[in-house]
């Protein structure tokens, strides 16, 4: 079977709400090693840029870790937590705009016996299953190495919403509903 289309840089270039509840359901691939590991995106959650206190750039911050955010929608971000875990992100609206959306968790389905998990629930345990560290904040979703695979929308009636995960210092945008995830 012939791997899906990529998602188009215009796919990103939209509002975050839209992309983050779009991205449910599309497959992240990373070609890693000459082999294709990949998984269906379950959970993603919503970060609204300058406007948004559990954001990196909240009013404008702007350093070196978070200059991709400030790319065109449809480059990665990657950061570091707790000194230990990456998270993969994925930039979103135009540039200049530093907004993105989390991908939290998979459903992994390609290549498997790369991965070294079964279950890919969480920011961290996704990006070592899928061997994505801070080397790939900047790259293109374009790009052959790591890119998103369109599939069929999910019906909104599948989605739960809820608040953000881990953003208790963000203090009322903490409860903003941008978590979203299908039951898997």
């Amino acid at each position: 079977m012939a791997p899906a289309k990529k998602l188009s840089p215009a796919f990103y270039q939209r509002k975050t709400k839209t992309v983050a509840l779009e991205l449910l359901g599309k497959k992240l691939v990373h070609v890693y090693k000459g082999k294709r590991l990949g998984g269906i995106i379950t959970e993603v959650e919503a970060y609204l840029g300058e406007k948004d206190r559990a954001c990196h750039t909240y009013e404008g911050r702007r350093t070196p870790r978070v200059e991709p955010m400030y790319l065109e929608g449809g480059h990665v971000y990657v950061y570091l937590i707790y000194g230990m875990h990456y998270c993969f992100n994925v930039v979103t609206e135009k540039h200049g705009v530093p907004e993105a959306v989390l991908v939290r968790a998979l459903k992994p389905v390609e290549g498997l016996e790369y991965m070294g998990r079964p279950d890919l629930n969480g920011p961290g345990k996704l990006c070592r299953g899928l061997h994505i560290d801070k080397s790939h904040s900047g790259l293109s979703l374009q790009s052959r190495e790591l890119f998103i695979e369109d599939a069929p929308k999910i019906k909104p009636s599948q989605i739960i919403k809820s608040p953000r995960i881990g953003v208790d210092y963000a203090g009322s945008h903490a409860e903003w509903p941008l978590r979203y995830r299908v039951p898997s």
